[in-house]
């Protein structure tokens, strides 16, 4: 009977211990972010800021491609452009401190990507703009916020670095013909 109650001790104790940590208790499909096992504000801001990153580089390609309006254009290009090197920036960062960030867009981002996939024209422009606003929205918010409570002082100095331009991108994204 000890034993028994030995042994359920053990497997409620992994399954607590995996459940706390994010995780289940199956392996792992395949590589998992830092910030997929860590609460810690600092890692958080830089897998959020990276999907961030990710998506504008994304959704700007398909502009790119899709979109005829050369305001459009000329905005994915710069977001391409500067997105690219910011997740460069942030990359060599995260590696410094061993810290595994996103390499695609989060989910959420990724069904918009999808959405933007099936649209045309000035439906497009439209959708695309609306994705920029309320992307870059929610990295200034995001961004804000780390910088009230991030311990970081690398990853603090590159946030401060950010948010200008982010609120310069949302200000521009604003501009943008379309809904």
């Amino acid at each position: 009977m000890n034993r028994r109650l030995a042994v359920s001790a053990l497997t409620l104790s992994f399954a607590l211990s995996t459940a706390f940590a994010g995780g289940s208790a199956q392996a792992p499909l395949g590589p998992v972010t830092t910030a997929q096992v860590s609460n810690d504000s600092d890692v958080l801001a830089m897998e959020v800021m990276s999907m961030s990153n990710l998506t504008e580089i994304t959704t700007s390609q398909l502009a790119l491609q899709k979109s005829s309006n050369q305001a459009i254009r000329a905005f994915a290009q710069q977001m391409i452009t500067e997105h690219t090197r910011a997740q460069a920036e942030l990359s060599n960062l995260a590696a410094q401190k061993g810290i595994r960030i996103a390499d695609k867009p989060g989910a959420d981002q990724r069904l918009q990507y999808n959405r933007l996939t099936t649209l045309s024209g000035a439906a497009f422009d439209a959708a695309y703009k609306n994705v920029q606003v309320n992307g870059h929205a929610m990295t200034l918010a995001l961004i804000q916020t780390y910088r009230s409570i991030g311990k970081d002082p690398q990853g603090l100095a590159l946030a401060a670095k950010m948010q200008p331009v982010v609120a310069r991108h949302l200000e521009e994204a604003k501009a943008l013909p379309g809904g």
